[in-house]
C-alpha cells in the first residue's frame, strides 16, 4: 500500500489566495495585503506580499511600521508595497526551491 500524497503550499492556494490575486503569465500567484501591524497599537500597519510558484514554493515578505513607546515610529512601512513585491518574485529565491 503506497502512503498518501504529501501535500505542499500548492494544495492551499485556492484559499491561500482569492479572487483578488494576480496570477502571472509563469503561474506564480501573487497576494497583497495591507492590514493591522502589533496588536493593540493605534496607526500600526503591515504589508505583505505573499507569492506561490506553480511548483508550490512559496515565498511570503512582510513590512510593518514598527512602534517606539507605543505608537508607530513612522505611519507607513519603510519599504513600499512594489518593493516587497519585488523582492517576493526575486530569481535569487530558486536557489532553495
Amino acid at each position: 500500500m503506497s502512503p498518501p500524497p504529501r501535500a505542499d503550499a500548492s494544495d492551499a492556494a485556492d484559499a491561500l489566495y482569492g479572487a483578488d490575486a494576480e496570477t502571472l503569465p509563469d503561474g506564480t500567484r501573487v497576494a497583497t495585503r495591507q492590514g493591522p501591524g502589533d496588536k493593540g497599537v493605534e496607526g500600526s500597519v503591515m504589508w505583505t506580499v505573499d507569492t506561490i510558484r506553480t511548483d508550490g514554493f512559496r515565498v511570503v515578505i512582510s513590512a510593518y511600521n514598527p512602534a517606539g513607546h507605543g505608537t508607530p515610529i513612522h505611519a507607513t512601512p519603510a519599504v513600499t508595497t512594489e518593493q516587497l513585491r519585488q523582492i517576493a518574485l526575486s530569481p535569487k529565491w530558486d536557489q532553495f526551491r
